[in-house]
């Protein structure tokens, strides 16, 4: 697997971005102190170090996975030892987050007037309750599901939590709410959440309602977009540049031609019929450039979230690759900008970075003191059920199957361990109508799991132990 080192291929311009924010963040917050009652306000600012600090000192355990997807009927109490195995895990956190992928409506209900058939990844509507007794009590629901049937669908979705009691984010009426935390309430604490989707030109390709980013005046998902940028040497960027030199040639055939090359362009980048280039060293990798407005936005959302709640959670549905020649969304390893987002998250009040989306497992790093799960895989994922067979014989990589229930536990406000719960949705021989649960997995897949998790996570400096079965991150230990 690549060592990623996301600042390799795109150092200058994703350091830009992040200057960027931090200026920008920088002038919205000031506030000029003068005249009358100014020394009562310098002497009453806030300390921003104590403000975006975990503030829950009480022993606090934060459990996390993946995405919930196309689960058909309630399962959270199956009456099996490997599943309730798992759940007697979740269900004993302070707080347990899942990303939900799909919609839920009430079609009895006389304020629903969206689709009445399903749409996409369709939730029964039992759904909420299925998910607090699971321990569920915090969920993100910006993704490429989101939208399947509409904004009523994701407005009755959003309504119905609601009425459950459990705390969501990602969606809303327009970007402003869709961006905004949520906060919910735990005896020990508040908890902040902010959930997002990032967004590039393949995301939209087949499906565009299912990705409806919000807009201004427009329902949707919180977005970050991505501008992807493929990896070439020097020589084949003068290649491209020949090509695409020779194709501008005939521009004056025609009334209305493309704008002309600029006077100052780049030797190390062009884009060459709608795909971008940039002379980098991984050839064949792809940089992503995260969109500054959209990274102000969301960098401002996590501080305002973390200043008005103990406890913050940034969440994201990510199913970018690393490389341009790996399956969509099948790649254990991080996309550069992904890496740079969730340091920008914690660095701004973040408490814990979740990712979810891609369909293989990622690795985990501890990051000033943070945990940042950069892929869990899905948690549930009934779908894959009547293909089974197909399924695992398609371009599907081994650990589709094999995803992760993590658990991180607080003392005084420090992070003291990680714990990795490997689960199994259906390695093992087991039938067609249990395949997509997530069970405690055999003692040799186990193994299996959490070494690759071992050699995945080792680039970040994480030392990851095994012990009964179950992954050990030790904070005093990780460098």
């Amino acid at each position: 697997m690549r060592k990623v080192n996301p600042r390799s291929d795109f150092k200058g311009l994703t350091l830009s971005v992040a200057g960027l924010v931090v200026m920008m963040l920088v002038l919205s917050n000031a506030s000029p102190i003068r005249g009358q009652g100014a020394e009562s306000q310098a002497r009453h600012k806030k300390d921003e170090a104590k403000e975006l600090a975990m503030k829950i000192t009480e022993p606090f355990t934060f459990a996390a996975v993946g995405d919930i997807l196309a689960q058909r009927r309630p399962i959270g109490q199956l009456d099996d030892p490997r599943f309730q195995a798992l759940m007697k895990v979740m269900r004993a956190a302070d707080m347990t987050y899942a990303n939900l992928e799909g919609q839920i409506i009430n079609p009895s209900d006389p304020d629903y007037h969206g689709p009445q058939e399903p749409i996409g990844e369709w939730l029964p509507i039992t759904i909420p309750e299925d998910l607090k007794s699971m321990g569920i009590r915090v969920v993100t629901t910006a993704n490429n599901q989101a939208m399947n049937a509409g904004s009523e669908a994701m407005f009755e979705t959003n309504r119905l939590l609601d009425e459950a009691g459990i705390t969501h984010a990602g969606t809303g009426k327009n970007l402003e709410d869709a961006r905004q935390p949520h906060f919910g309430d735990t005896p020990k604490g508040a908890i902040g959440v902010v959930g997002m989707f990032s967004i590039d030109p393949t995301s939209n390709a087949d499906r565009p309602v299912r990705f409806s980013n919000a807009r201004d005046n427009t329902p949707g998902v919180n977005p970050i977009h991505l501008t992807p940028y493929n990896i070439v040497t020097a020589e084949q960027m003068a290649s491209l540049r020949n090509i695409r030199d020779a194709v501008y040639a005939h521009r004056s055939e025609v009334l209305a031609p493309v704008a002309p090359v600029p006077a100052n362009e780049s030797l190390n980048q062009l884009t060459l019929f709608g795909t971008n280039y940039r002379v980098g060293d991984n050839v064949g990798s792809i940089s992503y450039r995260m969109d500054a407005k959209d990274l102000v936005g969301i960098v401002q959302s996590i501080r305002d979230g973390k200043q008005n709640s103990d406890f913050m959670i940034v969440a994201i549905h990510c199913h970018q690759n690393s490389f341009s020649y790996q399956e969509y969304s099948h790649d254990n390893s991080e996309p550069d900008f992904l890496v740079e987002l969730a340091h920008q998250a914690i660095d701004n009040g973040a408490d814990v970075f979740v990712g979810s989306g891609v369909h293989t497992l990622r690795g985990v790093e501890i990051y000033k003191g943070k945990p940042i799960f950069y892929g869990l895989n899905s948690f549930f994922n009934v779908e894959i059920s009547p293909t089974y067979t197909e399924y695992l014989n398609g371009i599907h990589q081994p650990d589709d199957l094999e995803v992760l229930l993590t658990t991180s536990r607080y003392e005084g406000g420090k992070l003291k361990e990680v714990r990795l719960y490997p689960a199994d949705l259906g390695a093992d021989d087991r039938p067609t109508s249990k395949v997509g649960i997530p069970m405690t997995p055999s003692p040799e897949q186990a193994q299996r799991t959490l070494k690759h998790l071992q050699e995945m996570s080792k680039q970040f400096g994480t030392i990851i132990s095994i012990e009964n079965g179950v992954g050990v991150i030790n904070v005093a230990q990780t460098k």
